[in-house]
């Protein structure tokens, strides 16, 4: 602003300035208020208030913690060991209880926390190609331990919303946007696949968790689950425990999933093997009955030639087919005229072109 006066420059310089701090001040009060109102901004919760954590020196690069994170957390969202430890000092009230996170960590398929001792990445870091495989989380990777709004159970609360996560690291947003911090488009680690990108509304199909599901023909949903439900990255991915921590933290399923499921051929069709599938659909709709009008092929399929429903079917979504055909290349190949398609025909009517079992499809119709 050359042609303005320096005192006013001074004046305009020092009034944007001024609206900044205020800014500031403002979202750094929202925040202030919404931990206040949480479970660790209350001190008949933890009766040490910020002490209850924190302390006056902590290693070097901590946020002054005791100890690491994910060993700070389960101090209290441990197992009753480690609670009674907790409030015995003073840093937890008596008698409250939650739900082992400890044990979901140690099973077979889990998000890995850090071993004792090893560095855990910052969060600022997170976003960047990660090696999943072997590189670890942390607690804070994913949740906020001072912005925390609690947000209701949505599995079966409401199903016509995107579920939200009150206590995500970028606050009351849309689960799924923090799963895609690690399994998203740009941030997925060498040799995962991309997530997000099944997902996307524009595909030809998806399961509804960012928008609901293109198709309004699914026979065999589940009240309280409606063609116009949504779902969420966690009502297939949490613990295997009916009262388990809610999140993915651990299961007993690979990958860290609700239920079984199984993912390869030649098994017997049973409840057991594709529990997860059947949480949300009718097994006797969609499997078992041959005349139901859904698709008998379900039938001659899963039961008589024991393929898996993945066989078929991507659960996340597909972006070449409708209704989630996305075939499994390990046992679906092309036919004798190199084709591997699938040719929506209309309402529960299409054909394929393709070679599985060693039975040549060329256009055969259903």
């Amino acid at each position: 602003m050359p042609h303005v006066p320096r005192l006013l420059r001074f004046r305009i310089s020092d009034f944007g300035f001024r609206i900044s701090l205020l800014a500031l001040a403002l979202a750094a009060s929202a925040q202030a208020g919404a931990f206040r109102a949480s479970a660790h901004g209350n001190q008949a919760l933890l009766p040490r208030g910020c002490g209850s954590c924190h302390v006056g020196h902590g290693p070097p690069g901590s946020p002054m913690l005791p100890g690491a994170v994910a060993d700070t957390c389960l101090t209290c969202h441990g197992d009753s060991t480690a609670r009674a430890a907790t409030t015995s000092r003073g840093a937890l009230a008596k008698g409250d209880a939650m739900a082992d996170i400890a044990a979901d960590a140690r099973k077979p398929s889990r998000h890995p926390l850090p071993s004792p001792g090893q560095p855990a990445p910052p969060p600022a870091r997170l976003g960047a190609a990660v090696q999943l495989a072997s590189s670890v989380v942390t607690c804070s990777s994913c949740h906020d331990t001072h912005y925390l709004v609690k947000t209701p159970a949505q599995d079966v609360a409401d199903l016509t919303r995107v579920k939200q996560t009150g206590n995500a690291r970028h606050g009351a947003r849309p689960e799924y946007e923090t799963c895609y911090r690690c399994h998203g488009a740009a941030t997925r680690a060498a040799g995962q696949r991309d997530i997000q990108s099944l997902f996307r509304q524009g595909n030809p199909s998806f399961h509804p968790v960012e928008a609901i599901g293109r198709n309004p023909d699914v026979l065999s949903l589940i009240p309280p689950y409606t063609p116009r439900s949504f779902i969420a990255c966690t009502s297939c991915h949490g613990s295997d425990q009916a009262n388990g921590p809610r999140g993915p933290h651990g299961s007993a399923f690979k990958p860290i999933l609700k239920a079984h499921f199984q993912p390869n051929d030649g098994l017997a069709e049973s409840a057991e093997q594709y529990a997860l599938c059947y949480r949300c659909h009718n097994r006797n709709t969609l499997v078992l009955n041959r005349t139901s009008g859904f698709f008998e092929f379900h039938n001659q399929h899963i039961v008589d030639i024991r393929a898996s429903c993945r066989t078929c079917h991507n659960v996340h979504g597909s972006p070449r087919y409708t209704h989630l055909i996305d075939f499994d290349t390990r046992v679906v190949f092309p036919n004798a005229q190199g084709s591997l398609t699938f040719e929506d025909r209309g309402v529960r009517r299409g054909a394929c072109s393709l070679l599985c079992h060693n039975k040549e499809h060329n256009l055969r119709s259903y």
